[in-house]
């Protein structure tokens, strides 16, 4: 039988008759669908593993994201991907409504997998789903079939939300994760204040006024008695012989008593210990298409390149003021400090040439390296597009070899061989700063783009 454009495609168990459909083509595997734009699926297969494996294969084809997929036993993973239970009539409806509005797009083939995807069904939204079996605990689905070069779908859709190319439209949940590998699976457990030993347990004690003596209440009692066991004082009235110490926590490492215990966070994935208000906050929202990805669903464009998201980092604004206060400090206490520019020439090259998703990975990848070789009192600012200062306070030029050789070493990590990095240092202070900080900036990134 040949399969038309008007078919419902059905993958799995129980096929219906057509009704409103022209056919209905039965398939064994995604591979067998056509290669079409805006086609309907719906997927009924038994075991949830299965079905899930079917969506991430069919979205990793190119032209998928423009189908209508429905399931008839929906999971939590897969609501994620699907626009819902199969219901004949209701499918059918929104699928010519997908059509039509396929039908006004230029150039279906140029516009972004997720755009797309969201624009031509405004009931879409990017869902987290919570997998205890994931390090980061919530994932995106959509965002992980669509770009599966992507290391970390959390930072993209943070870089996508501040581009506006999303947008939040629902708190899911809030959590803390690990800053060390970002880890969310954490045991908060409670330490001894002085020794940070876990070996700590609540104690009732008493203190004799007679000799000061201060101890747990049973070593006290004798032959039914209150007695102190330094001093050998009965104790006949509280306030008067004794009292009850504030401290009520003992360490059986050091000893200490206190009266409240400290909480650390420990991770359960790499075994790092780390006071709570160091813990990384994670706002974990559903995401729908934002102003700007209104703009590239209708001209089928994006407006620029998407942004590095480096810890510390702060707008170029900020950044001026940070380091003209202090290369003023710097002048007056006669300090030195470091400004690195890291530049990344041919950016918009590499996306015209591959596409944003490899550039979209590149970036990821950028991130991921960079964030592991700044210190949390570095300032970063992307001042370019292509174009990363780095403000390194108390560092002095002296140690840019060092530098140089750790840079080396991460751009080496980097897996593409089209990666390209500059790196040029300067140091603080400059007197011309202070005559103008942003004639200043502006002649530094002319020299490095000179330069090259």
């Amino acid at each position: 039988m040949l399969f038309t454009d008007k078919c419902l495609y059905w993958l799995g168990n129980n096929a219906p008759e057509a009704t409103l459909f022209e056919q209905v083509g039965v398939v064994g595997t995604v591979e067998d669908l056509p290669d079409i734009w805006g086609g309907i699926l719906c997927i009924n297969l038994d075991v949830p593993e299965e079905q899930n494996q079917t969506l991430t294969a069919m979205f990793n084809h190119p032209k998928f994201w423009s189908w209508s997929t429905y399931v008839v036993h929906s999971n939590p993973y897969s609501d994620c991907l699907i626009d819902g239970i199969f219901n004949e009539q209701t499918a059918f409806e929104h699928w010519q409504n997908t059509k039509v509005k396929l039908s006004k797009l230029p150039e279906l083939e140029k516009i972004e997998p997720l755009v797309g995807w969201l624009g031509i069904n405004r009931q879409r939204r990017v869902r987290p789903v919570k997998l205890l079996d994931s390090l980061s605990i919530y994932r995106y689905p959509i965002i992980e079939v669509l770009y599966p070069e992507l290391n970390s779908s959390y930072r993209f859709i943070l870089a996508e939300a501040k581009r506006e190319i999303l947008e939040n439209d629902i708190l899911i949940d809030r959590i803390r994760v690990c800053k060390q590998c970002n880890s969310g699976h954490l045991n908060y457990v409670e330490v001894c204040p002085s020794c940070k030993s876990i070996d700590i347990d609540v104690q009732t004690s008493l203190h004799c006024f007679t000799c000061g003596h201060v101890g747990d209440q049973q070593s006290f009692l004798r032959k039914g008695k209150l007695e102190c066991p330094k001093c050998i004082t009965q104790l006949r009235h509280i306030g008067v012989d004794y009292d009850r110490p504030l401290e009520t926590h003992i360490c059986h490492k050091c000893s200490h008593l206190f009266v409240e215990a400290e909480t650390i966070s420990q991770c359960l994935s790499c075994e790092a210990q780390t006071e709570i208000a160091e813990l990384i906050v994670q706002k974990i929202y559903q995401l729908k298409l934002g102003q700007l990805g209104e703009y590239v669903y209708q001209h089928g464009k994006m407006l620029q390149a998407p942004e590095l998201s480096i810890k510390g980092k702060v707008d170029a604004g900020y950044f001026e003021n940070i380091l003209l206060w202090l290369n003023k400090v710097a002048l007056r206490h006669d300090e030195e400090h470091l400004l690195l520019s890291m530049h990344l020439p041919g950016l918009e090259k590499y996306s015209n040439l591959y596409g944003d998703n490899k550039l979209f990975a590149l970036l990821d990848q950028i991130t991921n390296r960079l964030n592991g070789l700044f210190r949390d009192t570095d300032i970063c600012c992307q001042y370019k597009q292509d174009l990363l200062l780095v403000l390194m306070p108390k560092t002095k030029i002296s140690t840019m070899p060092v530098l140089q050789s750790k840079i080396e070493k991460l751009s080496q990590l980097i897996e593409d061989d089209l990666f390209t990095l500059h790196v040029s240092a300067f140091k603080i202070p400059d007197p011309r700063i202070n005559d103008g900080i942003k004639v200043w900036l502006a002649e530094t990134v002319g020299n490095i783009y000179a330069a090259r």
